[in-house]
């Protein structure tokens, strides 16, 4: 049964999964800023778990652990749809404004907030703040919520 879907703005990659995400989190690193025009939110899940349709390009760069990260976009509109950090091998961050619906989502942490834009407020929702990468914490997060997803 299909939980969550979404897909680049022309239609060319769409993507499902039957699956919550481990992790929704909100990264203020420079990259995410230069890519994004301000900072990314990424629903993180194993790859296994999402199905995708069409071929996405992919750009690596060195990632925030200072190991690459791949974003893949699509050719057509170039759409961000999910950035895959080598750190976390096996896993893939969707972002959020490529899903169908991305109200159903709230981040519940947060990285690089030394990096972040003075007037980026949040209403509470987001519980861990991190000046840096917090790779274990992120990790740690992702292991507790296994339990509650559907």
């Amino acid at each position: 049964m299909i939980k969550h879907q979404g897909g680049c703005h022309c239609g060319k990659i769409r993507y499902t999964t039957e699956y919550d995400p481990m992790l929704v989190m909100q990264c203020n690193c420079m990259s995410c800023r230069k890519i994004s025009g301000s900072m990314t939110v990424s629903a993180m899940f194993a790859e296994h778990e999402i199905e995708i349709t069409g071929q996405c390009k992919e750009y690596t760069y060195p990632g925030g652990s200072g190991m690459p990260f791949h974003r893949g976009f699509c050719e057509n509109c170039g759409q961000y749809v999910y950035g895959k950090p080598t750190a976390f091998e096996g896993f893939l961050g969707m972002s959020l404004g490529s899903f169908d619906d991305p109200h159903q989502f709230e981040p519940k942490m947060e990285i690089f907030t030394d990096k972040k834009l003075k007037w980026l407020k949040h209403d509470g929702c987001i519980k861990d703040s991190f000046e840096e990468v917090a790779t274990e914490e992120r990790i740690m997060a992702m292991m507790e919520n296994m339990d509650q997803r559907g």
